[in-house]
Formats: C-alpha cells, sequence, structure tokens
C-alpha cells in the first residue's frame, strides 16, 4: 500500500485536539488536512468523488477514532480488509487502536 503524507500524519498526531482527513482505497492512503475537500485531495490512483464516484473512501480522523464515509462500491467487508492493510503498513503504527467507523458503524 503506497502511503502519501506520512509525516503529515506523525506530525499532526502530536498535536493536541487534532483533525484532519484521509482518502483511501485498495492501493493506497492519503493524509491531509482537514481544510482541504475530499474532493480535492486526488493523488494518482486515489480519487474520492461526491456521490459514491471515484475509487476512494472518504474518512476524518480525530483523538482515537477514524470515521468513514459510505461509499456504494465498498462493501463492510471490503473496508475492514483496506483498514486491516493500512494498520499494518510499517508507517502506520502511530494509528494502532483507534476505533474506525464505517456508516457509524464499528469495523475495527
Amino acid at each position: 500500500m503506497n502511503i502519501i503524507g506520512a509525516d503529515f500524519l506523525r506530525s499532526t498526531l502530536e498535536s493536541d485536539g487534532y483533525y484532519f482527513k484521509l482518502i483511501m482505497n485498495d492501493t493506497g492512503a492519503y493524509f491531509f488536512p482537514y481544510t482541504t475537500e475530499h474532493r480535492d485531495a486526488t493523488q494518482p490512483g486515489l480519487c474520492y468523488k461526491d456521490e459514491s464516484l471515484g475509487n476512494a473512501l472518504a474518512a476524518t480522523i480525530k483523538p482515537r477514532q477514524i470515521d468513514i464515509r459510505f461509499h456504494r462500491a465498498f462493501t463492510d467487508q471490503h473496508v475492514t480488509t483496506i483498514v486491516q492493510r493500512l494498520l499494518k503498513h510499517p508507517d502506520m503504527e502511530l494509528l494502532t487502536g483507534f476505533v474506525v467507523n464505517y456508516q457509524g458503524r464499528t469495523l475495527v
């Protein structure tokens, strides 16, 4: 899995009351500031679009919690698989123990 923004993730998690965003799919993940819209955060191989268009999931990250927005193309099991791959990446150990929600349901 290709990770974009790992340095941003590390520095942001060191601050109190953090809130930032993420787009991700089977091939990669991109972490970026909350001031950027998910649909404007396109990276090679990662594209989130409103109305479940695009090939990526949109998520927000706040203290100890990742909330993933619904996307019609991604089942709960598919999202769980993506999240497990993300959390196993060596650069993502800082996210260990975070609660992961999809459509308001806890997955991980």
